[in-house]
Formats: C-alpha cells, structure tokens, sequence
C-alpha cells in the first residue's frame, strides 16, 4: 500500500509541475473598422472631397489601424505587447495630396491572476506611467455559437461594456461649452457596447489581447465593434526559458490618479476654443 501511495504521489507532483510549466505565446493583428462617410467628414470639417482624394484618405486609415501584438502567456500571468513594424509607406492621391496618419500605440498590459492584478504601461506626453489595479473577473455571456479560427474549435462570449459615470459628465461638459460656443471637433455621445470574442478551451489558459480574461480558453479573436484583434498563430511549450518581463517603467499610478494627471495636463494646453495647441 506504502509503494502504491509513493508513486501516487510521485505522479501527481509530476503533474502539477508540468501544469505549472505551461507557457506559450500568440500573435494578434489588429484591424479598425472604418466608417467611410463618418470619418471623412471628420477628417475635412464637412467638405467634400474628390474620389481619389477620398480613396487616399481610406487608405492611409487602413495602414494606420493595422498593428501586430504578441501574448506572452502562463497558467497565471500574461503580458501583452505591440509588435513594432517598418514605417508605412504614406497613401497619395493624384495631384500630390498624401496622407499619413497614425494612431497612438499601446503600452504593455500585463496580468496576474495569483497576484489579482494587473499593470498597464501609458505616457503622458513623453513621461511614463505604471497603472496598477486590482482586477476583477469579467461578466461574460457564453453564447451557443461555434466556428474554426486556424486549427482550433472557439465558442462565443459577448461582454457589455457600459458607459461610465465619468463618461456621461465629460459629454455633459461638453454639450454646455457646445450652447455657448460651438466646438471645432465633435464629441460623439457614449455608449454601451458589446464585445465579442472567440474562445478555444484547447488552450487552457484565462488570457487573451489587450487584457480581456476570464474565459475558460485562450481568446482568439475581439470585435469591439470599431476594432478586430485576431490570433494569427500560437506556439505551446517552446523551448525558450524566458521568464515574463513584468513591466517596471514609470511612477506608479492608479487609473483613477492616471486619469487626474492626464486631464489637468490637457486642461493646461487647450486655448479659449478649448482646442489643444502644441508648442514647439
């Protein structure tokens, strides 16, 4: 009986110890959505533009919203990070015009779920931050849908993301300055929004892009309605024995002291129109 136990035991430490062994990584890109008519009229101040104009314009939208992450993942951490790429080459219409736009990259975004917390890099124009917060375990709804992303069998989940209180008094702000003086740039009213994602229990690991967690498989895919985050390959168990950098970079903040810094140091640089001027 003494024997039996032994090597009971003995197999179940093995086992443990491959669990907490697990480790993998996986490539996302990323794509916006672009609303054609909506994001033109944005861009001229409600003028038209010319069909080549308007082509260059898509075009130059499409290269700036497409970026390359990685995942870097474990049983209980994960760290997030943007890929960096070769500079795009700039969109021209005939005529000359040519367009180059870019948006802001990502900082790393970094979980632990033994440690109930997570650790987002983030700047504020040039000087870097750590947000650090405690985490809380997301209100998915399992849905009855399937489908194949590669090689692998995903489920469906959606998460509301509501509209903050913090939201609703920006925009409130927003429409007073509105009644006395007409903006230059339009806020859109906040609303909920639905995030779907893809989910594959073959990967058994609580990790995904961009920080969304919580689901019993590695997320494949997001649909965050303006954005798609897709998985376009996954390695398990590789050979590298590189540990997860947590990232360690910048004044440590908390989202809410993050947000305070952020919006007086705007408030400080906006003229009378309340638009924001950048000296040189």
């Amino acid at each position: 009986m003494t024997k039996v136990v032994l090597i009971s035991s003995f197999l179940l430490m093995s086992f443990l110890a491959k669990a907490q062994e697990f480790k993998g990584k996986a490539d996302y890109f990323s794509k916006r959505i672009v609303k054609e008519k909506v994001e033109v009229n944005k861009a001229i101040g409600e003028k038209q533009m010319d069909p080549e104009t308007e082509k260059a314009f898509q075009e130059a939208m499409k290269r700036a919203s497409e970026k390359q992450y990685s995942l870097s993942f474990t049983k209980a951490e994960c760290l997030y990070e943007e890929v960096e790429q070769l500079e795009k080459p700039e969109a021209q219409a005939s005529g000359g015009v040519s367009f180059k736009i870019a948006f802001s990259g990502e900082g790393k975004k970094y979980l632990n779920l033994k440690e109930n917390k997570s650790i987002t890099e983030d700047e504020i124009f040039g000087k870097e931050f750590l947000i650090v917060e405690p985490i809380e375990k997301p209100n998915w709804k399992l849905v009855n849908e399937t489908k194949k992303i590669g090689e692998y069998n995903c489920f469906k989940a959606e998460l509301l993301i509501q509209v903050t209180e913090k939201q609703k008094e920006e925009y409130k702000e927003f429409l007073k300055k509105e009644e006395a003086k007409p903006s230059l740039f339009k806020m859109e009213e906040p609303k909920d929004k639905t995030i779907v994602a893809w989910y594959t229990p073959e990967i058994p690991v609580s990790f995904g892009p961009k920080n969304y967690w919580g689901l019993p498989g590695l997320i494949l895919e997001i649909n965050e309605e303006e954005t798609i985050i897709l998985c376009s390959k996954v390695a398990l168990n590789t050979k590298e024995k590189s540990k997860i950098k947590v990232p360690n970079s910048g004044d440590k903040v908390t989202q809410k002291q993050f947000d305070e810094i952020q919006k007086k140091k705007m408030d400080s640089m906006k003229n009378e129109d309340g638009v924001i001027i950048f000296e040189h």
